[in-house]
Parts: C-alpha cells; sequence; structure tokens
C-alpha cells in the first residue's frame, strides 16, 4: 500500500472537535412547576454544558469518527500496488526492399520473412497489440496496435517487395514513435540485414530476425550514365558499371539494345568483391529506348539488377525567338549550338506568339502581357512591374550572388561591372539571384506555366558579354529552362524519385502506365505536378509514348551480404516473449468513497429515528 499525499493526514487532529463536543454534558437545572403532564421532554432543553472525562457509548460518535477519517484518507489517495499481468506492444517491421526478392532463400527473402512474421503472430498471446510497418524508401504504417489476428495476417500477406532500396532507420524510428508512453518497447524488424546502419540509431528493444543465407551470388548493374560526345549531336557515350558481388569470381554477358535491335553483346568476367565499368558508343537520330541486358552465368540470386533503361530525348531542336533591335553577344552564343533554331524580330505584339517558341527572350523590348512560356527579360520591366525610383542605378555594385542556383553554376561574377540598373524591387513570390545592395540584379519567377528570368540591366551596359562566364550563363540558361535537350540522363531516375510532368500538359489530361501496366490518370494537370509511383524497375509511358525511365542501379540493394551490426542480429525469435509480471496501481478512493456515503446515510438515519433505550 502506498500513499500520493501524505499530507492529508495532517487533518487527522480535527477529530478532536468531534470528541469535544461529545465530552461536554449536560446538568439538570431545578425548576417548580404546576404540572409535569407539558414538561416531559422540557429537561433536555433545559440543561447546561459542563465537561465530562468519560465518552458515552455512542453509535453515532463511532459513525461520525469513521466517516471523517475515511475522507481523510480519500484526500491521501492511498493505492494498493498490484502484480499481474497486462496488454503487450510488440512492432513488426517488415523489409520490402530490392534486395528481399533474392532467391538464395527458397522461395525468396520475402517468403521466409512473412512465415516468420507469421508465426511469431500466432505465438504471441491473445492481450498482445501488433503493429505492422512495412519498411522500403518510405517507410508506412499499415495496422496500427491492434488485436485483431486475421487483419494483421491479410495485410502481412498482401505485402510484396519493390525495386527501390530502403530507409531501415526511418523505418524502426516509425515502429518507435507508436508505443504508448511508459511501455516496454519490443519491435522485431524482419530483414535480410543487407544494409548497414548506426547501432545507436536503433530503438531500444529492437530484433533483427533474418531471412538470407550465408553465401548468397549476385552479378548486377550499378549504373548507367550517358553523355554526348558533341553537345547538340546524336552521337553519345554509355557508360555501364557492373558489380560482382559474390565470394567467387562470376562469368556474365553483357548486351545492349536500342529501339529493339542488339547493337552490342559481349562476355564478360569480373573477379569477387569488385565493380568494373564498361564504355559503348551509340547514335541515336531519334527518341530511342536503351535497354541494357545483364545475363550471369550460371546462377544469380537477384534478377530486379540485371536490367537498365535509357531513353534518349527527342531529336527536335530548340526553337529560340530573339527580340531585340541587334544583340551580337546574345545572337553568336546562342547561334553557336547545333541543336538550336535561332529567330529573329524587332518587336512582338501578340503574346499568342510566345507559345509557338520554347524560349522568347526580349532584349531592350518591352513584351506583352506574360501568362505563359519560357521568356527572359534583359533591361526591360515585366509587364504591369513599375520602378522603385526614377532615376536608375549608376554603377551598382554587385554584393552577393547565388552560386549554387543551377542558372549560376561555374560562373564567377566578382569581376562583372554594370553601368546602370534598372531600380526594381523583388518581383512577387520571385527568387533574387544576384543584387547589388538592396535591389536584385538578376532574378527568376514561375508560376502556372510562365518560367522567367529577369535581368535589371542592358548587356550593351555592363562588361558581362565580355567575362569568361558568360558564355557558360547562356549554356545555363538554355539548361535551365529545357534540361531535357542537353541533359542525356535527364529521362532516367533510380526507382523511388519523383519524375515532373511536362508543362505542355498542364490543365490537360494524362495517362502513365508502369512497367506492370498499372494505369494511372490525371484529369487536370497542376502544375509543377511530380509523378511519385516509380518503385517498379522499366519504361513509364505518358498518354501511349514513353517518358522515362526508373532503375534500380544500387550497389547497397544488390550487395545481399548481411552487413547489419552483429549486436543486433538474432537468427531466431525463441518461441513465446518472455511475458514479466506487471505492475498496476489500484486506487482505493472510490472504494472508500461509496463506503464513507453508505456510513452516512445510516448516520442520518440513527439520529433522525435513534434506536429505543431504556430510561
Amino acid at each position: 500500500m502506498s500513499v500520493l499525499n501524505p499530507s492529508a493526514f495532517y487533518l487527522l487532529p480535527l477529530l478532536g472537535l468531534i470528541l469535544f463536543f461529545y465530552l461536554l454534558k449536560g446538568k439538570p437545572r431545578q425548576i417548580k412547576v404546576s404540572s409535569t403532564l407539558f414538561w416531559q421532554k422540557i429537561r433536555q432543553t433545559l440543561t447546561s454544558q459542563r465537561f465530562r472525562w468519560r465518552l458515552p457509548p455512542e453509535l453515532l460518535l463511532f459513525l461520525q469518527l469513521t466517516i471523517f477519517g475515511i475522507l481523510i484518507v480519500v484526500l491521501a489517495q492511498v493505492f494498493l500496488t498490484l502484480r499481474g499481468k497486462e496488454a503487450e506492444y510488440v512492432a513488426i517491421v517488415i523489409d520490402t526492399t530490392a534486395s528481399m526478392q533474392a532467391t538464395d532463400v527458397v522461395p525468396d527473402r520475402l517468403s521466409v520473412a512473412k512465415r516468420k512474421a507469421r508465426d511469431l503472430i500466432r505465438e504471441l498471446s491473445r492481450r498482445t497489440r501488433i503493429a505492422l510497418i512495412q519498411a522500403d524508401d518510405h517507410p508506412r504504417l499499415l495496422v496500427n496496435f491492434s488485436d485483431d489476428r486475421a487483419f494483421l495476417l491479410r495485410r502481412l500477406e498482401a505485402l510484396k517487395a519493390v525495386d527501390v532500396e530502403g530507409d531501415e532507420e526511418a523505418a524502426l524510428k516509425l515502429a518507435a514513435s507508436l508505443f504508448p508512453s511508459g511501455t516496454r518497447k519490443k519491435i522485431f524488424f524482419f530483414t535480410d540485414g543487407a544494409f548497414e546502419i548506426n547501432p545507436d540509431s536503433v530503438p531500444r528493444g529492437t530484433k533483427l530476425v533474418l531471412s538470407t543465407s550465408k553465401a548468397p551470388r549476385n552479378v548486377g548493374i550499378t549504373s548507367l550514365k550517358i553523355r554526348p560526345r558533341m553537345i547538340g549531336e546524336r552521337n553519345y557515350e554509355v557508360l555501364v558499371g557492373v558489380g560482382n558481388f559474390s565470394s567467387q569470381e562470376e562469368s556474365f554477358t553483357l548486351s545492349l539494345h536500342l529501339g529493339g535491335k542488339l547493337i552490342s553483346k559481349e562476355k564478360l568476367s569480373l573477379p569477387p568483391r569488385r565493380e568494373g565499368r564498361y564504355i559503348y558508343s551509340v547514335k541515336a537520330r531519334k527518341k530511342a529506348i536503351l535497354r541494357v541486358e545483364l545475363e550471369p552465368h550460371p546462377r544469380d540470386d537477384l534478377s530486379v539488377d540485371n536490367l537498365a533503361y535509357a531513353i534518349f530525348g527527342p531529336s527536335k531542336n530548340l526553337d529560340v525567338l530573339l527580340v531585340s533591335k541587334g544583340n551580337l553577344f546574345l545572337e553568336t552564343a546562342l547561334s553557336a549550338y547545333q541543336c538550336i533554331n535561332l529567330y529573329l524580330k524587332d518587336r512582338l505584339s501578340d503574346s499568342q506568339e510566345i507559345a509557338d517558341y520554347d524560349l522568347v527572350i526580349f532584349d531592350g523590348i518591352s513584351p506583352p502581357s506574360l501568362d505563359q512560356g519560357n521568356v527572359v527579360l534583359i533591361g526591360v520591366l515585366p509587364p504591369g512591374f513599375v520602378l522603385e525610383k526614377t532615376a536608375p542605378q549608376l554603377n551598382p555594385v554587385l554584393t552577393e550572388w547565388e552560386v549554387e542556383h543551377p542558372l549560376l553554376r561555374f560562373v564567377d561574377l566578382s569581376d562583372m561591372n554594370v553601368e546602370r540598373a534598372l531600380p526594381v524591387g523583388v518581383l512577387p513570390g520571385g527568387k533574387v539571384l544576384a543584387r547589388s545592395g538592396s535591389f536584385p540584379l538578376i532574378q527568376v519567377w514561375q508560376k502556372n506555366g510562365l518560367r522567367l528570368l529577369f535581368l535589371a540591366f542592358d548587356l550593351y551596359q555592363s562588361d558581362f558579354p565580355l567575362q569568361v562566364g558568360f558564355p557558360i550563363f547562356i549554356f545555363n540558361l538554355l539548361q535551365w529552362f529545357h534540361p531535357e535537350l542537353f541533359d542525356p540522363n535527364y529521362y532516367q531516375i533510380q526507382t523511388g524519385k519523383s519524375f515532373p510532368i511536362p508543362t505542355e500538359y498542364e490543365g490537360g489530361e494524362v495517362t502513365i502506365l508502369s512497367p506492370h501496366k498499372k494505369i494511372r490518370k490525371f484529369e487536370k494537370v497542376e502544375s509543377g505536378l511530380l509523378f511519385s509511383q516509380t518503385q517498379i524497375t522499366g519504361v513509364y509511358k505518358l498518354n501511349g509514348e514513353p517518358f522515362f525511365a526508373a532503375n534500380l542501379t544500387s550497389s547497397e540493394e544488390s550487395n545481399l551480404l548481411a552487413r547489419a551490426s552483429l549486436p543486433l542480429l538474432e537468427e531466431e525469435i525463441g518461441g513465446r516473449l518472455e511475458e514479466e509480471p506487471a505492475k498496476r496501481k489500484l486506487s482505493l478512493s472510490p472504494f472508500l468513497v461509496l463506503i464513507s456515503f453508505l456510513l452516512l446515510l445510516i448516520e442520518w438515519y440513527l439520529y433522525h429515528f435513534p434506536l429505543k433505550r431504556r430510561n
């Protein structure tokens, strides 16, 4: 028995007040009356009070002392500590990353992990509440703590491995955050251990239940990179990385298919625990799919990393309109690219013409209203934007610029001089890339299908075109507006990453077909929409046309060896969980309040209906 509020016992001396009133004894007074017929009860009221040293044997006194004492005990919050068994909480985390598809155990690692998890669920006592978490690139809670075994088993059986890397720390943190406060954490992570993790980041009470063999064999594609031999040409170099993650030398055949036609095939071999790099020349005159296939001999435990895809960009050139009275620097820089069709005009009055070009540059010429397209403004204000002061900035000093932004990458502006600049403020929602004090010199703005680059100075009123970084800035500008034209790797991503839907589909309807024939429709495409359901390796199609390719290309997932820290590993669960007797507190206050209430009723009854006593 324990007490939470022992200071309540300071009220015990108040019991003396009850005793004091009972120690007072009445002394009779003698009064002469003519008759005692009407004065039988007057003796009780005409007594005088005096102190007596012996308590009367009154039942009411005992009841009143008991009731008052019980109330003091209630205020003291007395409780009993009982030992028993209460509900337990267990979190089960299932690894569904690409390496769980390995077949070094029969039939595969995920199936073995699910069988072990199923056995654990059936072995746990009925009062145990279980949470189920899927651990892949973005861990998800499938079932919160529940004792519905049938529902848990259905969700467990529905799990499938996906072609992604895992985030094991995030999965374990999610599991640890689910437990109610004051309960002991018990987390079982069913995995192959094919990852590295910091033991300090693992919650206490975590056990890894492995589903793997001691000597897995695997050869996989770990990288696929493409680069053009010259910018704007259709001749490319393809770099294929292959890793041997077995403990012995492995032989394999590496083949390349372009547009369904075999263009290269060779037999290769790699020593154990080594990676090789192989370079091939590819000519792509139009949009085409490159498929790289690896065929190991004689055994391979993971097949998902034996294929990789790449999509070469569209063959059409970029249509660029330069609206200017004549700018030799811009014309020379833009004409240097064979993939650009340059058009020149001295004015543009209709804003609808902007949609006819991939990029429009206004050099000192005021543009019409802008609502869509890719636009560059040089030394001229955007429509509806006013100057902050009438006088221009003379010889503004460049104070800072964003060297990490793609537009200013490898561009050195430290020696740039500007004779005069427009005294403008920051565009609403814009991002400043270079500024002079509080005035921006270069800023970008994009919203609802309109991407705008604004330079607050005329090129002829600065030495920027004479700087070494000017042609680099023009290349960055073209690549920022149209990265697909200059980056051959633009149309391939790693599985689990997001890919942007092109701006020309904004407001329209698109249908995306995944490699496993799953269709996803978007009725009204919003600006900046990203497609994130890319957990399967292969080519994704947009409205029936090849859209982008998603590849695993991960050394972490292709390496099937268990690399998690050994102190965290357990090969078998070892039967039921230990059921330690749990301590729980039982408060006596409700019972004492009920008892005091019953005694109070008895006291009230005895006071109003006293028992007959002998005279």
